[in-house]
């Protein structure tokens, strides 16, 4: 299998995890808010395994231009960079279950990062490299009920 395989491979199983997650809301949503209508906060979490010897490369791109246009676009992210454990890195983004997307969206994300990096194509290139950085990955949703929302 060749590098080009192996990373389309890597960026699919990503993808695949978002819809799957998105799916899963669709099935958990309407008990989830029938339960629970208050202030719950909702996050995506992301999961992430490198491959040996990539993270600190990874974490440099992860807090050196990704942080960045979170902070840009004023997504208040939960970055955590595990230091025992299965994952290296577990970040909770906030979640709008009724856009089904990140607030605020991942369009918004890609579009500052375009900018930021000097353009899409730039940006994609960045994010490919990051990629080929990642051993495996999974998304989940999470909801912080109410009473632990600080408003």
């Amino acid at each position: 299998m060749n590098r080009h395989s192996i990373a389309v491979g890597s960026a699919l199983r990503v993808a695949a995890g978002v819809v799957a997650v998105a799916l899963l809301m669709a099935v958990i949503l309407r008990p989830a808010q029938a339960a629970d209508t208050d202030k719950s906060a909702w996050y995506q979490v992301v999961s992430v395994k490198f491959k040996p010897g990539k993270t600190g490369d990874a974490l440099k791109i992860i807090h050196e231009h990704f942080h960045k246009v979170d902070k840009t676009i004023g997504r208040r992210v939960l970055p955590f960079d595990y230091q025992t454990g299965e994952w290296d890195h577990v970040v909770y983004f906030p979640f709008d279950p009724s856009l089904m997307d990140t607030t605020p969206p991942g369009a918004e994300w890609w579009k500052a990062f375009a900018q930021q990096e000097g353009g899409m194509e730039q940006a994609r290139a960045l994010f490919q490299s990051y990629q080929d950085m990642v051993a495996s990955s999974k998304a989940e949703l999470a909801r912080l009920p109410a009473a632990w929302v600080v408003p």
